[in-house]
């Protein structure tokens, strides 16, 4: 019977978990979307191995898709292109997977990327012609346009569509215009079906020369960032756009370049989230309104004094002048004279097998034992907290 089980690998095999209600896959993927948070679903589920698309909103657009294989284990992918929302999804089949099963699912995982993939990229090419046009189209927007009005700033180079809409593009890394912004007068914003929005971004002012650059979540921000400290502002479009927006603005400028986040603070403090991680990634400067729901903009609106909130408080008391410093030197203390000094990080360096870790146990027993003397020099007794930490296994320890 072992020899049986070498044969055909019986761990292998699927087993039976005890009997309980499994059900439809069609149900169990309508259950799927709806806890990743797609509120409207789709009519009818179609398991084929095709691209379906639906509309997640309860409006006009098909940004909702899916695709899901028939063949072995019911399996694929849903989403949604106007959140960004990717999700794998498997039935539950009432068992565990076989390794061949397991495999067979992770190909069809792969094959519905691809498929997606090239979906999106169809989609974008298709958004990037009609934006194209309807950019090239659009007037001027007026400093009259309720938008602008209520929210005190200039134009800054944005045009309105047919219908007054306020336009506003979107630009790739790579400088070609891949989608838009459509604000209406009661603020709604939305972008072109099917556009870039991810790395996308637009910015405002000269940039040549620039002292600093500001990088926005949206456009009113933007202006009004310009508008205060006549520097160029990038807009990100969103909060989780402010990471690859400031990446590649410091790819393109250079590590000497000063760029300051200014996020919103939002309740949910997105924006510092996404401003913390840009800054930490690539050394920029982030500042978030003091106000909870307040973005740059509200804040000036508000009466607040931006250009202080943009301007780093400087602490006297954190930078000592250097001949301040250097003016009454301290005294060294020792631990092992002439050795091993006190309150410092010490690094003890030779040639393998050159008996690094013999003198340093020497010393560190002669500290521990109170031994007043070494090599001649004076010792100060102390405890001692010896790691061991050579190698995987002291590494681990």
């Amino acid at each position: 019977m072992a020899q049986l089980g070498r044969v055909f690998d019986v761990a292998s095999l699927p087993t039976l978990d005890a009997a309980r209600h499994v059900a439809p896959p069609e149900d169990q993927l309508l259950d799927a979307m709806r806890s990743a948070g797609i509120q409207h679903l789709p009519s009818q589920v179609h398991i084929d191995g095709k691209l379906h698309r639906f509309c997640t909103s309860g409006k006009r657009g098909d940004s909702g898709w899916y695709i899901i294989f028939a063949d072995g284990i019911p399996a694929g992918q849903f989403g949604c292109w106007r959140s960004g929302l990717v999700q794998s999804w498997r039935a539950d089949v009432g068992r565990k997977l076989s390794h061949v099963e397991q495999m067979a699912h992770t190909r069809r995982m792969a094959e519905a990327a691809a498929l997606r993939e090239a979906e999106l990229t169809r989609r974008r090419e298709t958004a990037a012609d009609v934006v194209g046009r309807i950019w090239s189209e659009a007037q001027a927007a007026s400093p009259e346009h309720p938008y602008l009005q209520r929210k005190g700033i200039a134009t800054h180079g944005a045009r309105v569509t047919g219908d007054g809409r306020l336009i506003v593009p979107l630009y790739s890394p790579e400088g070609e215009l891949v989608s838009l912004q459509y604000i209406d007068a009661s603020s709604e914003k939305k972008y072109h079906p099917g556009g870039q929005t991810g790395g996308a971004y637009w910015w405002l002012g000269a940039l040549e020369d620039a002292q600093t650059i500001y990088i926005a979540e949206g456009f009113a921000t933007a202006a009004t960032l310009h508008e205060t400290t006549g520097q160029p502002v990038f807009i990100a479009y969103s909060a989780s756009n402010l990471v690859p927006v400031c990446g590649m603005l410091r790819e393109q400028f250079g590590a000497a370049q000063s760029l300051v986040i200014v996020a919103d603070n939002d309740a949910s403090h997105t924006g510092q989230k996404y401003a913390d991680q840009a800054s930490a990634k690539y050394g920029a400067r982030d500042v978030i309104p003091p106000i909870e729901g307040m973005d740059a903009h509200a804040y000036k609106q508000a009466g607040h004094n931006l250009a202080a909130l943009l301007t780093p408080q400087r602490d006297d008391g954190w930078l000592i002048p250097a001949d301040d410093f250097s003016a009454q030197p301290a005294p060294i203390s020792w631990l092992v004279k002439h050795w091993i000094q006190k309150d410092a990080l010490i690094m003890v360096h030779g040639p393998s097998g050159g008996g690094k870790t013999f003198v340093l146990l020497d010393w560190c027993l002669r500290m521990a034992s109170g031994m007043a003397e070494w090599g001649g020099q004076k010792v100060k007794p102390g405890r001692i907290v010896y790691l061991a930490g050579e190698g995987h296994h002291g590494l681990r320890g």
